[in-house]
């Protein structure tokens, strides 16, 4: 329980920040849990050494996990570019470009979500990946990272 006169983070830093965000698309946004123009907002320069303003929003397209959540990224650029008066930044719209298409290559989500260890082994497979590796212990089942001491290499059976 808070005390009176003792403003909570929670309630009084984060509630500052949504006011000064502009959310164009309400539904959009309480639908996938996010509001893109909380990143989109974010000024790109080039980092002179003292930060690196513009780069966290980079990362975060970087991070989208969907080809309709490049969608609604896409559109809130757009549409805070139309408020502005601006066009759409080239930079933002390519990593976006540059995401959506990396998804339609690969699959939508994240790249081991839901899938056993075989489906993991069978897609990286497909995707032509190096080595798909898996420890088994004696009874061939596969060993958890998390038991993992050391390992041999031995001849393939």
């Amino acid at each position: 329980m808070a005390r009176e006169g003792v403003t909570m983070p929670a309630t009084g830093q984060h509630n500052e920040q949504a006011v000064a965000t502009p959310n164009p698309f309400p539904e959009p946004a309480q639908e996938y849990g996010e509001n893109p123009a909380r990143f989109l907002i974010e000024e790109l320069t080039v980092d002179d050494g003292d930060g690196t303003t513009g780069e966290l929003l980079l990362a975060r397209i970087r991070g989208l996990e969907t080809i309709e959540l490049c969608g609604f990224w896409l559109a809130v650029e757009r549409a805070l570019a139309n408020k502005e008066g601006r066009e759409p930044r080239d930079r933002v719209e390519r990593a976006i470009r540059e995401r959506k298409a990396h998804l339609e290559e690969h699959g939508d989500g994240l790249a081991q979500a839901g899938m056993t260890p075989a489906e993991r082994r069978s897609a990286a497979a497909e995707r032509d990946v190096e080595s798909v590796a898996v420890l088994l212990d004696a009874d061939g089942e596969p060993v958890p990272w998390s038991r993992q001491r050391g390992a041999t290499v031995e001849a393939s059976r």
